[in-house]
């Protein structure tokens, strides 16, 4: 599929028309070749300014435009003519639903006077349509295209080549115009310098949780948890639109981050609207972080090894028997045996009487 983003792109078809058991025959000025474009037109068949359609609905209610077609070929082409409903990429880009996909939203609530239209070479056709709106419809915006296609049936091979133009439709209503970064992930990768910087990657996912198409300033930056000082950031990068209930993934990559230990990854986005489509109410940044661990592994090893011989050098000092001091020995000593005293009356009676 491709999409018309200004109003001089054309879509070139080579086509090699094969008929069953005989060679395809070519009109005399028919050189194979389909060249067609779309844009944007007034209600008298002129085109305007617009590269894409802009609108304002109400719930049940119905909205005119025009559609211009250009056959650039050499000879008359039919063309088929219906719209579709757009849809976010996974790299953000915006883009319609295959022509197989039926379309649910916006696709749905367009209608043409005809599925198809015959235009003579060179010449251009104002195809009217309308966006008719159902009471059930949410409020917000709306996206989709207007689809002209050239489809070529073989034997065996079909051909389909499309052109398109945008088309937003805004229903009135509550607006939410509100942005959210989720599953914001990190990892830190060191380096072998034991003081050196490292670099963080980051995976974060934008989702439109409003009901307004939004674009947005992205910004992804790291911090230290424990003391909030600023360690590294990428350029603020900007995220294409995106269409409500969509969801796009982004990674970034952070150098020069210092292993600080605890480190948040953050990620803000500053969400702005169409210039075209203005909210009329100030939108809210929209923050989302996660904390990983930051650290300097060679460092840490050789720390937690100095550590290791201080313990085991302090436990053979402190550890080892002290030898006795013999100066200071608290044993008590035997005190020495004294003699006992003979009682004076018993030495009496043993001494011999004297003779007068």
């Amino acid at each position: 599929m491709k999409l018309a983003r200004t109003t001089t792109v054309i879509a070139t078809v080579v086509a090699f028309l094969l008929a069953a058991g005989a060679p395809a025959r070519a009109e005399p000025n028919d050189d194979g070749n389909r060249a067609w474009s779309v844009r944007p037109a007034t209600a008298d068949g002129k085109p305007d300014k617009r590269t894409h359609y802009t609108l304002q609905g109400a719930l049940g209610g119905k909205v005119e435009e025009h559609v211009l077609v250009t056959n650039s070929s050499k000879v008359r082409a039919t063309f088929l003519i219906y719209g579709t409903d757009a849809f976010n990429t996974s790299t953000g880009a915006f883009d319609l639903l295959p022509a197989a996909t039926k379309p649910t939203d916006i696709g749905s609530w367009m209608k043409f006077p005809s599925p198809t239209v015959d235009i003579d070479p060179g010449a251009s056709v104002a195809i009217p349509f309308i966006v008719d709106v159902p009471q059930g419809a949410t409020p917000g915006d709306h996206a989709g295209g207007v689809v002209v296609s050239l489809a070529t049936n073989g034997s065996d091979v079909k051909l389909d080549t499309r052109v398109a133009v945008r088309l937003y439709l805004r229903i009135a209503g509550l607006l939410r115009p509100t942005l959210e970064a989720q599953k914001v992930q990190a990892t830190y990768s060191g380096t072998a310098n034991p003081v050196g910087k490292g670099g963080v990657d980051v995976t974060y996912t934008v989702v439109n949780t409003g009901n307004i198409r939004l674009s947005s300033h992205a910004k992804v930056y790291m911090t230290s948890t424990i003391f909030g000082t600023h360690l590294g950031s990428e350029a603020r990068r900007d995220l294409p639109e995106l269409l409500p209930g969509q969801r796009v993934t982004y990674t970034a990559h952070i150098d020069g981050v210092f292993p600080a230990g605890p480190i948040d990854a953050n990620v803000d986005l500053e969400p702005y609207p169409d210039p075209a489509q203005p909210v009329g109410q100030q939108i809210a940044t929209a923050k989302s972080s996660v904390t990983i661990w930051a650290i300097p592994w060679l460092l840490t090893l050789v720390v937690i090894a100095v550590l290791v011989g201080l313990a085991v050098l302090l436990g053979r000092r402190f550890g080892r028997p002290r030898p006795k001091d013999k100066s200071k020995d608290s044993t008590p000593k035997p005190r020495p045996t004294l003699p006992t005293a003979t009682p004076k009356k018993r030495a009496q009676r043993d001494m011999p009487a004297m003779s007068k």
